[in-house]
């Protein structure tokens, strides 16, 4: 359930910052001998295989140094890891506000879109009904 939560958060998201999103979580449902990758709704999801965790996954694409890549952690090694390499991170607790932050904009966006409203005098009666 949290996942999906997680998966749903990033989905709204990603409305508003069309970025790629990836995200990688540890082996799930049975033991696999290669990483499984699925899509939900424009998210990337890879699950690790068999004796490798998310942690080591993500270290493995730090030290490759994609263009843009930016990690969202609380794991000091991993922080680290970035750092050294040069690549942006934030923790989940400033990407829980940025989400946060987006979900507004969205929403005032929402309330702000016109209106289809009728035109002429409110107080007059329609022709139809005199």
């Amino acid at each position: 359930m949290q996942r999906k939560y997680l998966l749903e958060r990033l989905v709204s998201y990603k409305k508003q910052k069309p970025n790629k999103i990836t995200v990688v979580f540890d082996a799930y449902k049975s033991i696999s001998l290669t990483r499984q990758r699925d899509n939900y709704k424009g998210i990337e999801v890879i699950y690790t295989k068999e004796n490798e965790t998310a942690d080591e996954l993500i270290m493995e694409w730090i030290r490759k140094k994609p263009s843009g890549m930016v990690v969202v952690t609380s794991d000091r090694t991993i922080i680290d890891e970035a750092k050294r390499y040069g690549i942006a991170f934030i923790t989940p607790s400033k990407m829980e506000e940025l989400i946060i932050e987006y979900e507004l904009e969205e929403k005032d966006y929402d309330d702000e879109a016109p209106r289809l409203t009728k035109k002429g005098n409110p107080k007059k009666l329609l022709k139809k009904l005199i």
